[in-house]
């Protein structure tokens, strides 16, 4: 049988998207395959942990993301998942930080692998641009919408209008919406944790907000019900999973123009400038003041969210892992 060892960062109660993804691709794919996992131990040092990985490698070997350095000690053949190049890109970061996570998160690693599966076509780009990573040795698999985040009709407008927003961190572009909130008469319902400088913006503003944190799926879902619009017009993503969760519920997104966000939702969400105030104004207004529009978007985001589901993401991983188990056995 199929064997596959799948390999992660430490457990975590937070920030556990990655191991959300996989989960779901394991469910799919349970008693198809082998199923081992390995997590690294936050007690242990990078070297330690790649040496256990390396105890632990399989015949097919997947790095699910955020530790790719393990693949420097894994033998047999080896998939590594990149999610975005965020951090890698990210300015405030020290010369000696970016030159570390450069070599060792990417440029050695890549070097170990025999494919790269990314979630975008635009992180595939960025992959040959930083590294000359060869074409052919790339997949895109878009991550898959969760089914708890399951089609349900909006059975009102509130009478308040309730735009939605999930996560805070300043390329999410909270700041130019509380700018465009500022002259709208619209709620923000805000999944996050605001900078102290948003916050005193909202306040200040006076503009109608709830902030919301540490919530489960389900409560996640549940603001999704409770919106009327979602915002993520971003400055930037590596794909922008909130977009097709909104579509799945049945919830128009307003996203930006530009890159991952761009290539997940044009065609079926509204895409706007990030960086123009008035125009995301006008966006967001447009589709609470037009019911045809609003529900146009609706059903075009119905039709892209089943592009992701998760039982078809499942099988383009099995589909490389077949691809890596006939290799091994020439």
């Amino acid at each position: 049988m199929l064997s596959v060892t799948y390999f992660y960062r430490e457990p975590r109660k937070t920030g556990v998207s990655i191991e959300g993804i996989f989960s779901l691709v394991k469910s799919c794919l349970q008693g198809r395959m082998e199923i081992k996992e390995f997590y690294c131990n936050p007690k242990l040092s990078r070297l330690q942990n790649i040496r256990l990985a390396g105890k632990s490698s399989n015949k097919i070997n997947h790095i699910t993301g955020d530790v790719n350095f393990l693949a420097l000690g894994l033998k047999g053949k080896n998939i590594l998942t990149i999610h975005d190049f965020g951090f890698y890109e990210n300015p405030v970061h020290s010369k000696i930080v970016k030159l570390m996570y450069h070599f060792f998160w990417l440029y050695f690693p890549l070097k170990k692998v025999d494919i790269v599966t990314v979630v975008s076509e635009f992180t595939k780009q960025k992959l040959i641009g930083y590294f000359k990573y060869p074409e052919n040795r790339i997949r895109v698999i878009p991550d898959p919408v969760k089914p708890v985040f399951r089609r349900t009709e909006r059975a009102k407008p509130n009478s308040k209008p309730v735009v939605l927003m999930l996560g805070t961190g300043k390329h999410k572009n909270l700041d130019n919406l509380i700018e465009a909130a500022n002259r709208a008469d619209f709620h923000l319902d805000i999944i996050g944790w605001p900078a102290q400088d948003e916050l005193e913006k909202l306040k200040n503003y006076g503009i109608s907000h709830t902030v919301y944190n540490g919530l489960s799926d389900e409560q996640v879902f549940e603001r999704y019900l409770a919106c009327d619009v979602l915002f993520m017009a971003s400055l930037y993503e590596g794909f922008g999973m909130p977009i097709i969760e909104a579509q799945a519920v049945g919830r128009p997104v307003v996203t930006s123009n530009i890159g991952a966000m761009k290539e997940v939702g044009q065609g079926s969400a509204i895409l706007v400038d990030p960086h123009d105030i008035t125009s995301i104004r006008d966006v967001i207004n447009s589709l609470l003041g037009n019911k045809q529009l609003y529900d146009d978007t609706v059903a075009l985001g119905y039709a892209n969210a089943a592009k992701y589901d998760y039982k078809k993401i499942a099988e383009q991983y099995l589909e490389v892992y077949k691809e890596l188990e006939a290799k091994n056995r020439k």
